[in-house]
This record gives structure tokens, C-alpha cells and sequence, in this order.
């Protein structure tokens, strides 16, 4: 009679362990077709999964080959960003301009083991978000528009961390300095630093 109360005993253990088991499977297995979606040719399937795709894979399991080709970056990016919110008399009030890869660079430089989120999250962010928007900054489709929150994220995020107080909007200032080409070209037009200035973008009050 003991031994078999304890096999009754075991059986919600038994199947606990088989529901944890089939989860993680389920899960490995989505994310393993995600992944060959997302490398895989342009297909009816990944065309017309396209967001969800994007939303799985970005930003961390982004697959790419620059580790054996790398390609060296033609601008020098700064990324400035603000807040705004409304005050008890009803007046919008804005922060100052806050230098948010600066706050990056501090954090990994002199580093031994510095963080991928301050090395690249942000950087990628805007590269991102600069490949799918015109100098006009409209989010054309459903793969610009992700690109666009994504990066909203982000910055709230790094905002949230250093305003003093509740912010409902921010809005980011990008200055890029074009990376003169070696041997001593002489500069141009074209090499000096232009500035984006994308729109107010609204956020929740934790600043995401």
C-alpha cells in the first residue's frame, strides 16, 4: 500500500517534468524554424511572416557574417536624446539633449568584459532604423515600423535610467561624421557632419 501511494505521488511529478520538457522542445523548435526563415531565400512563407520573423529575431539573434567580412563603418554615429512630459499646470517641458552613446562608450571603455548591450544595442538600433527610413523618417510598412520601435525602445530605455523624473515622449538627435577615406583625400562637402532629427515619439511612463 506505501509503494503505491508513492507511485500516485510521483504521477504529478511526471507529468510536470513531461509539460517542461515539451514546452522546451516546442520552444527550441520555433526557434529554430524562425532562424532558417530568417536566413533562408526570400520565400511565400517568409514574405508573409515577415514581421514575426523580425520581431523574433531582432535584436538578439540577428544572423549575419561580419565576423569573417566585416564592414567598416563610413560614419562616426552620435546619438543625443531628450524627454518630454507635462507638468501639474498642464505645461510640456523638455530635458536637455543627453548624449546616450557616450553613456555606451563610458561603460565599456577600459572594460575587460564590457557588455554587449552598451558595445552594439544601440549602434544596431539606428543602423536598423536607418536602412528601412528615408531622410523623411515615415515608416513605410510593418518591417520599417518594427525597426522604428525597436529603436523608441531602446533610447527610452537608456532615458529612463537617467531622467530624474516620468517622461511621456522622447526624441532622438543623430549627428553623423562622415569617416574620411585614408591617404589624405582632401575633405568636401560631403564629409562634414549632418544631423537627423527624427520625430516625438510617445513612450509609457517607465520609458518603454
Amino acid at each position: 500500500m506505501r509503494q503505491r501511494y508513492g507511485e500516485l505521488g510521483e504521477k504529478p511529478q511526471r507529468v510536470i517534468r513531461g509539460a517542461v520538457v515539451g514546452l522546451c522542445a516546442a520552444a527550441a523548435l520555433t526557434h529554430v524554424l524562425m532562424l532558417f526563415l530568417h536566413v533562408a531565400p526570400p520565400n511565400p512563407v517568409s514574405q508573409r511572416y515577415q514581421a514575426q520573423i523580425g520581431a523574433w529575431i531582432t535584436p538578439y539573434f540577428e544572423q549575419n557574417w561580419l565576423l569573417f567580412a566585416p564592414n567598416p563603418e563610413a560614419h562616426r554615429t552620435q546619438i543625443f536624446a531628450r524627454s518630454g512630459w507635462t507638468n501639474a499646470a498642464g505645461e510640456r517641458e523638455t530635458s536637455d539633449w543627453i548624449d546616450i552613446t557616450a553613456v555606451d562608450n563610458a561603460a565599456v571603455t577600459h572594460n575587460a568584459f564590457p557588455s554587449r548591450t552598451n558595445q552594439s544595442m544601440l549602434h544596431r538600433a539606428w543602423n536598423a532604423y536607418a536602412a528601412a527610413h528615408g531622410d523623411d523618417e515615415v515608416s513605410v510598412d510593418e518591417f520599417s515600423l518594427l525597426r522604428a520601435e525597436n529603436l523608441r525602445n531602446i533610447a527610452a530605455r537608456r532615458l529612463a535610467e537617467l531622467s530624474p523624473q516620468p517622461f511621456q515622449v522622447i526624441r532622438l538627435r543623430v549627428v553623423l561624421e562622415p569617416i574620411p577615406a585614408p591617404g589624405g583625400t582632401p575633405r568636401t562637402d560631403e564629409d562634414e557632419p549632418y544631423t537627423r532629427l527624427l520625430p516625438w515619439w510617445n513612450v509609457t511612463s517607465d520609458g518603454s
